[in-house]
């Protein structure tokens, strides 16, 4: 339902403006509603990204917090003992809420918004390859395994997601270059950090 939502949404803004309009234009959705609905729905279409967009926020602060913690919980962390405190009325893991904060600062100083999702929706895209190559692997390697959820069209659907994957990768590293190099550095950073970390576990053991 959602590839259907955003099909048809941009089948709108091609119907409805030029595609040299549409072209780095950070305002076609206020466009398109303008034409079709008048002044006033461009700016009720405007006002509805808003609100969506202010309320994604809230929930990945919320959520983005928890994922350290559950990290930290499990000693798998630098700093794992700070990062798993909650507090003490409303258990919100502060210290990793912090912490998050200060990586999202960081960011919105290295670069603008369309930077920092490209260099993401780059590195996400390399992990979601992997998980649908797993796929494949776990199918094989192990046959018994209890699936509770089976994927549909298999093994039609995971080679679409595969080949489509590898199609977006590869035209990343050729039009963005640093922009890929740049994500897979940052993602890199956590190898030692994490080896190192895992390292200083063992001998505390």
């Amino acid at each position: 339902m959602i590839t259907l939502i955003y099909t048809l949404i941009n089948y709108v803004f091609v119907k409805t403006l030029p595609v040299s309009q549409i072209a780095n234009n950070q305002n076609t959705a206020y466009e398109a509603a303008r034409l079709i609905f008048g002044q006033m729905g461009g700016k009720l279409v405007t006002i509805g990204i808003l609100v969506s967009v202010y309320g994604a926020i809230n929930g990945y602060t919320l959520t983005g917090m928890r994922v350290p913690f559950a990290m930290a919980e499990e000693n798998a962390l630098p700093f794992s003992k700070y990062l798993k405190r909650l507090s003490r009325h409303t258990y919100v893991p502060y210290f990793a809420g912090a912490a998050e904060f200060v990586i999202a600062l960081l960011m919105i100083f290295m670069g603008s918004f369309d930077t920092l999702t490209d260099m993401l929706v780059f590195v996400m895209r390399i992990f979601n390859v992997m998980l649908f190559i797993a796929l494949f692997i776990l199918r094989k390697r192990e046959p018994e395994l209890q699936r509770p959820y089976r994927v549909p069209g298999y093994p039609i659907i995971p080679v679409i997601a595969i080949i489509g994957g590898f199609f977006i990768l590869i035209v990343t590293i050729l039009t963005q270059t640093g922009l890929a190099v740049t994500g897979l550095v940052l993602t890199a950073i956590g190898i030692p950090v994490y080896y190192y970390h895992q390292t200083r576990v063992k001998q505390q053991k």
